[in-house]
């Protein structure tokens, strides 16, 4: 814009006078904003141009902008200046779980290209700036090793988020007692964390199992380990995360796909409700085969008895177990079971 153009636009105005004003170290008197800012440097009338800076004025206070007048400074000197305490926002402190549950929010992102998801995406990227999160865990980041899917709800594992972020970043191998649902035992558990993730809101470590006697890569639910968490390595023993990592491949995994067990092909017939939900919700392994009548089968090779039946349980009576029969016999008996559990319960307890 030329110096004199009257077709300065409003918002462009008042962004040079805001400019002007934080960039000068002296109150600035009104002679000086009208001849130097451009959109008040017009061929105006003085009254006009003093007409346009009040209605400026009362227009950026609303919004926060408090511009204020100084009769006198240390100096002597008189004018309009924009205080930068009130006008910059306070350094925002997190702490270091919080500032991961944004970096992996932001990373979510990525893919979201809204005018919405792009202001979201933006205001994160602010916000984290000035968060604790240490360098490791930034860099943990970057090389996308924290994945969220679901909703992010608290969890009662979320106490270890911080130290295992930690290890993730810096290469550390922890130690910790893990309580193995299948098998209704707490064991001592040496793993190499290969990245975090949030599932439904539950938090899991991904990373290489060194406590069995085939070390392999596992997923471990944070609010299954019990007691603390402990680094075992130091600086000088730090390992290397396998290249062809890929923590998407292992945190989409269903329970029921992990385990040490043969895998076992099963055959799962939903209804139309049942079928529309895992249509749209579904992750991980097995094959959905809709039906004509809007029933469907599903087809999937599980490693995990009992995290296939907590899976089975939360589609109700809306699924069925077709193949194979012991499977389906096995689940109807632990179904008869915890039915009988709420049998004397009172109505409304």
């Amino acid at each position: 814009m030329r110096q004199g153009d009257p077709k300065v636009l409003k918002l462009e105005r008042q962004l040079n006078l805001v400019s002007y004003l934080l960039s000068s170290r002296a109150p600035v008197p009104f002679s000086d904003i009208r001849g130097r800012v451009v959109g008040y440097d017009d061929a105006a009338s003085p009254d006009a141009v003093e007409k346009r800076f009040d209605r400026d004025k009362a227009d950026l206070r609303s919004i926060g902008v408090n511009i204020e007048y100084v009769p006198s400074d240390l100096f002597g000197r008189a004018g309009y200046v924009i205080d930068p305490r009130g006008y910059f926002l306070r350094e925002t402190k997190l702490e270091p779980e919080d500032a991961m549950l944004l970096a992996v929010l932001q990373r979510t992102l990525g893919v979201v290209d809204d005018n919405l998801g792009r202001n979201l995406k933006s205001a994160l990227a602010k916000l984290t700036i000035d968060s604790q999160l240490p360098e490791p865990l930034r860099a943990s980041v970057a090389e996308q090793h924290l994945l969220t899917l679901g909703r992010p709800d608290r969890d009662p594992g979320r106490r270890h988020v911080a130290l295992l972020g930690e290890a993730v970043g810096r290469r550390r191998r922890v130690e910790f007692r893990y309580h193995t649902v299948d098998a209704a035992r707490t064991e001592a558990r040496v793993v190499r964390p290969f990245g975090l993730g949030l599932v439904d809101g539950n938090w899991h470590l991904v990373g290489l199992d060194e406590s069995r006697s085939k070390p392999a890569v596992r997923r471990f639910r944070l609010d299954r380990i019990q007691g603390k968490v402990v680094t075992v390595d130091k600086q000088d023993d730090a390992y290397e995360v396998p290249a062809d990592f890929d923590i998407s491949r292992h945190i989409e995994q269903e329970e029921f796909e992990m385990g040490d067990g043969a895998e076992i092909d099963v055959t799962v017939e939903f209804d139309s409700i049942a079928t529309w939900l895992m249509a749209r919700r579904r992750r991980g392994a097995g094959e959905l085969k809709p039906l004509k009548d809007g029933r469907g089968h599903f087809k999937v090779g599980i490693r995990s008895e009992e995290g296939f039946f907590r899976w089975m349980a939360e589609f109700g009576q809306h699924a069925r177990i077709v193949a194979p029969k012991r499977l389906a016999v096995a689940y109807g008996e632990r179904m008869l079971s915890a039915r009988a559990l709420y049998e004397d319960v009172p109505a409304g307890v």
